[in-house]
């Protein structure tokens, strides 16, 4: 049976704003709470060597792969312990944010006082198979927050083909960060609902309150691309690479993670954490 053009571009709009989907989010989270349960349950060592991509990589110093580094040497002897409280997904189903918070306490001395923060992750998936982190980076901060606060989990919704390439979107905003400061970048780039993370400081939801936190500086600073991944549904992906000032071009002040959305109005950053170089 033949189907009018109207009924068909119908048909098409409706599968255009549906997740292919529907069961990633849900299933990023379940993958993310036994990734910790793990850590718990054997040692944090041994739950990253299952868990993260033989490509997947985190900050040690820069940019390392995870595996690699982790592979022989012992596991350090603490307790690491972390949950989501927020999973994003791209409508695609086979990339995702993960966040949530972290506590650590020593295996050497279990009185002394845990440790806090904030972890971030991308994770990836090859059709309906496991999930693996692609890459992880995370702050500390004084206090524990968010450890209580209820899971969020949503797939982003689907948007239009405006603002050209993720990589674009992030040479733009390295050129506003560089010519008139990173607050201005923020400005222009975050999405309503950006999680802005910094070392030292309580995590931060919303483009209005990352602007005014004392935590975002007006510095001019310069953004180096290391790497970029975008969804096949090419509406989600993420950027990690290091920053450095503009009088230090050449010496990276820290490491960085950005994930970003693509919204009806362009390419928006949804995720923004940095953690800054040793010494």
């Amino acid at each position: 049976m033949k189907r009018s053009p109207l009924l068909l571009a119908l048909a098409l709009a409706a599968c255009a704003h549906t997740p292919l989907t529907p069961e990633a989010p849900a299933s990023l989270a379940a993958a993310e709470t036994e990734f910790g349960r793990h850590s718990v349950r054997e040692d944090m060592r041994v739950a990253f060597l299952a868990n993260f991509a033989d490509d997947g990589m985190f900050v040690r110093g820069g940019w390392k792969v995870s595996n690699d580094f982790l592979r022989d040497r012992p596991a350090p002897p603490i307790v690491l312990d972390w949950h989501p409280q927020y999973v994003e997904t791209a409508p695609s189903g086979e990339m995702g944010l993960s966040t949530g918070p972290w506590t650590l306490t020593s295996k050497k001395d279990p009185a002394a006082a845990p440790t806090h923060g904030q972890y971030v992750s991308v994770w990836k998936r090859e059709g309906q198979g496991p999930w693996k982190v692609a890459v992880d980076l995370g702050i500390g901060h004084p206090q524990q927050a968010l450890w209580s606060a209820p899971l969020e989990a949503r797939t982003s919704p689907v948007a239009g083909a405006s603002g050209g390439s993720l990589a674009e979107a992030e040479a733009r905003f390295s050129s506003e960060s560089l010519a008139h400061g990173a607050r201005a970048a923020y400005r222009s780039a975050s999405a309503e609902d950006v999680r802005f993370y910094r070392q030292g400081h309580a995590p931060v939801k919303g483009r209005e309150a990352a602007l005014s936190s004392p935590s975002m500086v007006d510095d001019r600073l310069a953004w180096t691309v290391e790497r970029t991944e975008t969804a096949r549904s090419g509406d989600f992906g993420y950027a990690r690479g290091h920053y450095a000032t503009a009088a230090a071009a050449g010496k990276p002040a820290g490491w960085y993670l950005r994930v970003w959305r693509r919204e009806a109005s362009g390419w928006r950053v949804v995720m923004d954490v940095t953690n800054p170089a040793e010494g």
